[in-house]
């Protein structure tokens, strides 16, 4: 069995129902392993066994169901693999449909709006003024009217026929009963009032909130749009003789050199090989300082260079950019559900029906009052329109569109739309410590002399260490460095005991650097020293150097906290949310971290495998935990945790490790994470409260005659723009 997923442009949907048609249909086929369809980005993702349909099957059940499907590009199809075409270094081609509707068909909807307009306006004027034939003439312009929106009754009378209605059919059923009857009128001379001026400001007021509606929606989508701008179409590259030629960014291959000047984008993810930079990283990353680059240092494609020309060589390309990676995670993003909306999408599928039977109720039961046609009609055409369920379908997906769209540009990557909803639970926060709350990289913080004079021996100390390839031994290294101190003091003899320190001998004294315990077995007195004690009992990490069996000093060592950690920590206390770290390090080390950055509760000398039993454990103790780490030995407990937050930093980031990457490793991103998700649900919820009143309000208002078909027409399409606008706040929404 080959799995393979197709994305597909969907056209032709206009409300839930219509979604949960085409999942349904699609699911009914053998083969098919998952589908998801996207009302507002009016996209499907379909997983599927290659062995036994293939992509025309996929389409033709879509057209089945009354829709018109198109793959999305190839590359969709394996988007971590490389295609024949996709050899350069730009964002693969696919990328670039991800608009909900072009241009052009948003000006193809306004030219409807402006004709529907025009001739409804021509309709009020003749009934205003005594024309002869005006009758005839409302007639005939009315017909115009329905043409302009004949999207109504090519995709609503057809799906009715099929048995499933849509908000299509509600249109076409009232707008169409109304031409009908008041053309009989008309032509049979029946006497009564006729209802053009309804057909066509009903009609209008319709194509009008569609029109709005898309391009709301194309503002809702934008955040896809606003990444590929940042993938550079030229490139300058350098050939073997120094010569600089402009190529397509598509043409760029691993190993070229290429050469960005001030004011450009950086064309790929590389390394600098000459020159530095300052590139403006937060279109990517969400960071808003601008970052430097020397030679060695890694840079981003789509950043930008703010300063002095430098070259760098490429060392990604195409799919396996950054840049093409958030892209990807984006639209799955986009195109994932949370529960909350597959409920929605479920009661709508048997929404219509109820509408139709209602409106039935209501002709039948206002006719049966008094006999009278007029009434009856009006009722049941005020119902048909004021309950066409648009609202209820947009006021989930349209939220979660713009909702990872905003995360996106913040730096904070969500990889399935139910994580908002898991996220805004979250009520305890697990840290791992190593490398998220803290550098990864130990740094010398102090050197305690505890012998007169004993920093004329340092140079010694220094040359001997930068013998080792311990960790600890690169930051006391680094830390000469700093101090200006020689390490090119001649070291013989150099003899290393791994995890316990290092000997040599310089000037025919025996110089020894580690711990306590590796100086005390040497026969070095002193050792036991109450401030060795002192800096231990603090979480230092302690360094003991000596000169034969003389105690010269100790270097306390400690692992840096990240600048964002306190603040991290701060901002989840204030939510509410228990914090927690957890670590593979010594208590002492742990406690003094967790002092420094506000956490309360520490697990320490945790194994990697036991981390997840900790947080089984908290779990069974009803919390909803959130795991916070590297993304790569912290995988098992990232995956255990009802939501995990993988740090990444740099082009390397572990794109698949957890449910949330926070693009830079600022840990300040997991709580505008939970805040993130907490603005947006709340921003579904009050969708889904207006679009529920809106309905529920609304059709007994209309079935007891209290709503003229016009008023219920414009209130309609009101309502879906209300929800899309609303929507939009998300945009602007404050992280912090």
């Amino acid at each position: 069995m080959a799995i393979q997923t197709v994305q597909l442009r969907i056209h032709g949907m206009n409300c839930a129902s219509c979604v949960a048609h085409i999942e349904d249909d699609l699911k009914a086929l053998r083969g098919v392993q998952e589908v998801s369809v996207n009302l507002v980005l009016e996209q499907g993702r379909v997983s599927y066994d290659d062995t036994v349909l293939n992509l025309e099957n996929i389409t033709a059940a879509v057209a089945k169901a009354g829709y018109h499907a198109e793959p999305i590009g190839s590359e969709v199809n394996n988007p971590g693999h490389r295609h024949e075409h996709d050899t350069g270094g730009g964002v693969p081609d696919h990328t670039a449909h991800v608009a909900v509707e072009g241009e052009s068909a948003i000006t193809r909807r306004f030219h409807k709006v402006l004709a529907a307009g025009v001739l409804t306006l021509a309709i009020v004027a003749l009934g205003m003024v005594e024309v002869p034939s005006a009758d005839m003439l409302m007639l005939l312009l009315a017909l115009g009217v329905l043409y302009a929106g004949r999207e109504f009754f090519q995709a609503g009378l057809p799906a009715l026929l099929r048995g499933r209605p849509d908000m299509d059919t509600l249109v076409a059923l009232g707008v169409g009963a109304a031409f009908l009857y008041s053309g009989a009128v008309i032509l049979f001379l029946l006497g009564g009032d006729e209802y053009f001026m309804d057909v066509g400001i009903i009609t209008t007021f319709i194509l009008l909130g569609r029109y709005l509606e898309a391009r709301a929606k194309g503002k809702a989508s934008s955040a896809i749009r606003e990444l590929l701008q940042l993938a550079p179409k030229i490139a300058h590259r350098r050939g073997l003789e120094g010569e600089v030629q402009d190529i397509p960014t598509a043409e760029v291959h691993i190993g070229d050199l290429l050469v960005v000047k001030p004011g450009e984008q950086v064309p790929t993810d590389g390394v600098v090989v000459e020159g530095t930079a300052t590139l403006n990283e937060s279109m990517i990353t969400g960071e808003s300082m601008p970052v430097d680059r020397s030679v060695g240092g890694a840079v981003i494609g789509g950043t930008i260079n703010s300063s002095s020309v430098f070259v760098m060589r490429a060392q990604k390309i195409g799919a396996d950019t950054m840049l093409a990676h958030i892209v990807r995670l984006v639209q799955e993003a986009q195109m994932s559900k949370a529960p909350i909306q597959k409920l929605v999408d479920r009661v709508s599928q048997y929404f219509v029906w109820g509408v139709l039977t209602v409106a039935a109720l209501t002709f039948l039961v206002w006719y049966a009052k008094d006999g009278a046609l007029p009434p009856a009609f009006v009722a049941t055409v005020a119902v048909l329109i004021i309950a066409c369920p648009c609202a209820l379908g947009l006021a989930t997906p349209i939220s979660l569109v713009v909702g990872t769209g905003r995360g996106a540009r913040a730096g904070v990557l969500i990889k399935r739309a139910e994580v908002l909803e898991k996220l805004k639970r979250v009520t305890a926060m697990v840290f791992d410590k190593t490398g998220t709350l803290t550098r990864g990289e130990p740094e010398v913080t102090a050197w305690v002399e505890l012998t007169p004079r004993a920093r004329e021996h340092l140079a010694q100390i220094i040359s001997l260490e930068a013998q080792s390839e311990h960790p600890l031994a690169g930051a006391i290294v680094a830390w000469g460095k700093r101090e200006g101190l020689a390490r090119g003091v001649l070291i013989s003899e150099v003899k290393a005991e791994p995890g316990r320190g290092i000997v040599g001998y310089s000037s025919g004294s025996t110089y020894r650097v580690g711990s306590a315990r590796f100086l005390q077995a040497a026969g070095v007195a002193g050792v036991q020293n109450d401030k060795i004690q002192e800096y231990a009992g603090r979480g230092y990490t302690v360094v003991v150097a000596a000169k034969d069996e003389v105690l010269l000093g100790f270097f306390a060592i400690q692992d840096k906290l990240k600048p964002s950690s306190a603040a991290a920590v701060a901002a989840c206390t204030k939510m509410g949310i228990t914090t927690i770290m957890l670590t593979g390090d010594t208590l002492p080390v742990a406690k003094e971290i967790a002092r420094q950055v506000g956490i309360k509760e520490v697990r320490a000398e945790v194994l990697p495998a036991d981390k997840v039993a900790v947080i089984k454990a908290l779990q069974e103790q009803g919390e909803v935990v959130a795991m916070v780490g590297d993304g790569i030995n912290d995988s098992p407990a990232l995956a255990q945790a009802d939501v995990g937050i993988a740090l990444g930093t740099g082009t390397d980031i572990a794109m698949e490790s957890g449910d949330i990457v926070l693009v830079k490793g600022d840990l300040h991103k997991a709580s505008e994470a939970i805040m993130l998700s907490r603005a947006t649900l709340t921003n579904i919820k009050q969708n889904l409260f207006w679009a529920f009143v809106y309905n529920t309000v609304g059709i007994p208002v209309a079935a007891l005659g209290f709503l003229n078909p016009k008023v219920s027409a414009l209130a309609m399409a009101f309502s879906s723009v209300s929800v899309v606008v609303n929507a939009l706040r998300l945009r602007r929404v404050k992280l912090t």
